[in-house]
């Protein structure tokens, strides 16, 4: 079986060590640079054969100045934007790093990579020399009809800013004279997000929080990861799941389908 991945960040190679485990012959495509993981971002469920069997942290949730929905009124403005899965905020998640397990991957998989950028018009050919392609690539940049993606911009500074912040927290302020509206430290890492509008004066990066999207191009590639779906809550222990799910069924279909 031939899988070819586009993206090499967590989700992607997540993707490729799926497919790797199932015996495919896989082939990354994307530019060659590791990304550094050190934004408020963790493993919910750990990567088979990658992260290690017992929990390596533990990673507790609070919500200031009213409840997670306030908190999402103050970052996206609508209520009906989802801050997690289900709408409701776990108090504590036992976690993985994804720092070391995407430096893991990176290990076992950066050989595989072809050092490129894909272009939108050479996608369905890439479709027609696999058995399944699978996409975490920026969504926006393999579209081909001008769809529309919304996102929610914010400015990520490299420290906490709740005083006296403990280890392994992240706390979300939905206080609206505050002007960051998360604020975490996990795995030795602080970081704050601040809405654009009140950029402190001091080094950032804008990070784009993806929302949804109406595209609906290239259909036959499986679109996985955060940036891949275009959705806010994917994540990189999902590319896993769903890249290993969707082979299995192509493995299986023949005798599955016999079941009636």
């Amino acid at each position: 079986m031939k899988v070819i991945v586009l993206g090499c960040g967590p989700a992607g190679l997540a993707a490729a060590h799926a497919a790797s485990g199932l015996s495919a012959d896989v082939r990354i495509i994307a530019p060659k640079s590791q990304t550094s993981q050190n934004g408020p971002i963790f493993l919910n469920t750990p990567i088979p054969g990658i992260s290690t069997d017992h929990p390596q942290g533990y990673i507790r949730q609070f919500v200031i100045g009213g409840s997670i929905v306030d908190y999402g009124v103050k970052l996206y403005g609508d209520v009906n934007i989802s801050i997690t899965r289900d709408g409701h905020l776990r108090t504590g998640i036992h976690t993985w790093s994804i720092q070391e397990a995407y430096d893991k991957m990176w290990g076992m998989y950066a050989s595989l990579i072809e050092d490129r950028e894909v272009k939108p018009d050479e996608v369905d050919d890439l479709v027609a020399q696999a058995d399944l392609v699978v996409s975490t690539a920026p969504l926006n940049k393999l579209c081909e009809a001008g769809h529309d993606f919304i996102y929610q911009p914010v400015a990520m500074v490299f420290h906490s800013s709740y005083p006296g912040q403990p280890e392994n927290t992240v706390i979300f302020n939905a206080y609206p004279e505050v002007p960051w509206v998360r604020s975490a430290r996990m795995f030795g890492y602080e970081t704050t997000e601040f809405m654009v509008e009140n950029i402190p004066a001091e080094p950032y990066r804008i990070v784009k929080k993806p929302i949804r999207t109406n595209c609906t191009c290239h259909p036959r590639v499986l679109r996985v990861g955060r940036f891949g779906t275009w959705d806010n809550m994917a994540w990189i222990d999902t590319a896993y799941i769903d890249t290993r799910t969707a082979l299995m069924e192509m493995l299986h279909k023949d005798e599955w389908d016999q079941i009636i």
